[in-house]
């Protein structure tokens, strides 16, 4: 019989038959979109939940698969101790122990050597979604936001009054100020004399939730015209740390 090119008879009689089988159904695998690629060659199956590699599986022990499911569940999100321990051990009674998160995050490390878990600081942990190699686009990250056709400003909570940080030239051209008349002042000057927006206060209780929102506001140009502006606002926070860094507004 033969498998594609491949003799099987061949590769019976040296021995390299469920070596080939272990490989064409990898490669096979490799195909299914609902694979999820953790790191080099390793592979999560979301179907079996297992951890595909050209070798077979990667043998893991069940806690260290409820583990693995949801680190890629909420892949990129720092996961408290608490979190990771309600969701893995299934023994109820079993008293919350820091160091049971952590040796079996040190364990699943030594089955996944290439795992991109990161340790932050208060006990939590996140899984790094895996991304082909990209260009670095940091220094110019400032002027892509700065080019952009819609109207992109970034606040500083951290600041007394949250007050601007960045305005782009599509915000500057939509309202008629300059850079320097708006930077280091809260949005709110935009809304003149017209404070009492049903956007306005749920805004504000986005930025005291710290979570996104998007609401129409009535905003005036420096001119005193009437704009209606659908604006979003998105919170930036320090994926090390999760601290409140930045507001971004577009």
């Amino acid at each position: 019989m033969v498998l594609g090119f491949i003799d099987v008879s061949y590769l019976h009689y040296f021995g390299r038959l469920d070596t080939f089988k272990t490989l064409f159904d990898y490669n096979s695998r490799m195909n299914q979109s609902l694979m999820v690629k953790l790191c080099a060659s390793y592979y999560w199956d979301p179907n079996t939940q297992n951890v595909i590699t050209k070798s077979g599986c990667v043998e893991l022990t069940p806690n260290m698969t409820r583990l693995l499911k949801l680190l890629v569940e909420q892949c990129d999100k720092p996961l408290e101790g608490m979190t990771i321990f309600l969701h893995v051990w299934e023994d109820y009674d079993k008293e919350y122990n820091p160091r049971s998160v952590r040796n079996l995050i040190s364990n699943l490390r030594k089955r996944i050597p290439c795992l991109p878990i990161e340790n932050h600081y208060g006990g939590r942990y996140l899984l790094h979604k895996y991304r082909e190699s990209v260009p670095d686009i940091g220094e110019y990250v400032m002027e892509i936001l700065d080019q952009a056709k819609n109207g992109v400003v970034i606040t500083d909570p951290n600041m007394p009054d949250n007050p601007l940080v960045f305005v782009n030239e599509a915000f500057c051209t939509m309202f008629g100020y300059m850079p320097e008349e708006v930077l280091g002042r809260n949005c709110r000057f935009l809304q003149g004399n017209e404070r009492d927006q049903p956007g306005l206060t749920e805004l504000r209780r986005a930025i005291i939730e710290r979570r996104d929102v998007t609401v129409t506001l009535r905003n005036y140009t420096k001119i005193g015209e009437l704009i209606y502006s659908e604006v979003t606002i998105s919170p930036i926070f320090d994926k090390k740390s999760d601290k409140l860094k930045y507001f971004l507004g577009i």
